[in-house]
């Protein structure tokens, strides 16, 4: 699979940040704020035309309500 030059390092940087986060020994509230912040600036990365609609796509739950809503699913 040839995939553009941008999307191997986007895809690189994020691989990077979890490697990070994972030495440092961080929370998993960490984590899901850093997934959340490496969409958002995938989308600002999209095309001009694509980014509004990427960015209204994300997830806005703040972790709080992600651990409420997945306590309850269990």
């Amino acid at each position: 699979m040839n995939l553009p030059v941008k999307t191997k390092q986007y895809i690189a940087f994020v691989s990077f940040s979890f490697w990070i986060m994972a030495i440092a020994g961080c929370t998993s509230q960490s984590w899901y704020e850093g997934v959340k912040r490496g969409a958002e600036n995938n989308c600002r990365n999209q095309p001009p035309s694509e980014v509004d609609r990427c960015l209204e796509n994300l997830n806005k739950k703040t972790y709080e309500e992600y651990e409420k809503e997945r306590s309850n699913q269990k």
